[in-house]
């Protein structure tokens, strides 16, 4: 006879899923000896850059000013753009990958 470990109990497993605090949180403490370069105006956050405070007012916040609106939505552009041209690198690298895996083939088939 063998002792089976007792099922995990669904209700804590609910529990820790639907509870806020329980979600991952991004980093956003300052280090040491460091003043924080932009502050969220609701939850009092601190980020190393205004556009991080910009994103986050904009995607965690409802009630937020015109103002805010427009610098979360100049932020997410740039974010957009950014993501747009490390999607450009990688493409790159993997056609760069490709072919040296080809022409190392070629190399190899020719002897």
């Amino acid at each position: 006879m063998t002792d089976t470990p007792p099922a995990p109990d669904a209700t804590a497993t609910d529990r820790a899923t639907d509870d806020p605090s329980d979600r991952v949180r991004p980093e956003t403490r300052v280090p040491e000896g460091e003043t924080p370069t932009a502050t969220c105006p609701y939850c009092e956050r601190p980020f190393t850059e205004r556009r991080l405070r910009d994103l986050h007012v904009g995607a965690s916040h409802d009630d937020i000013t015109a103002e805010e609106r427009e610098s979360y939505e100049a932020a997410r552009d740039d974010e957009g753009d950014d993501l747009f041209v490390y999607h450009l690198m990688m493409i790159g690298a993997l056609v760069a990958v490709y072919a040296a895996l080809v022409i190392l083939y070629m190399i190899v088939l020719a002897q």
